[in-house]
């Protein structure tokens, strides 16, 4: 299976735009599907997906879970080169139709409030 995630990522006003393509793996289990798939730092991430939320998980140093879930905040944890920060996931905007979701969140710095970044994240799979 292919996994294609379009990520739109506004830095205060930067545009970047990162497209990426992987072999995954997809698990079933009740009302979730289990993405797993290898990332360029060759970290294991598993997208867990259903019609409300999407939770991904990073197995990185150290393991790194992002939830998404519409309108709900949720806080997680990331490995930047000034160690661990702990960020607020806000979620805007949650759509799952088919073999796509798409996801509108901000990372922000709860200290302040403040967003680091805001990002148009769209995850699509399919048979290769």
């Amino acid at each position: 299976m292919k996994i294609d995630i379009y990520n739109e990522i506004d830095l205060d006003g930067q545009l970047e735009v990162i497209e990426q393509v992987y072999e995954a793996e997809a698990v079933e289990k009740g009302d979730f599907l289990y993405l797993t798939y290898q990332n360029e730092e060759k970290e294991r991430v598993v997208l867990k997906i259903n019609q409300q939320e999407c939770t991904m998980t990073r197995f990185s140093t150290p393991k790194s879970v992002m939830q998404f879930l519409s309108n709900e905040t949720s806080v997680t944890q990331i490995a930047t080169p000034v160690g661990v920060q702990i960020l607020h996931v806000v979620t805007d905007f949650y759509q799952k139709e088919g073999n796509q979701v798409t996801i509108r969140y901000a990372l922000r710095i709860p200290q302040t409030g403040q967003d680091l970044a805001r990002y148009k994240l769209r995850i699509q799979w399919a048979a290769s």
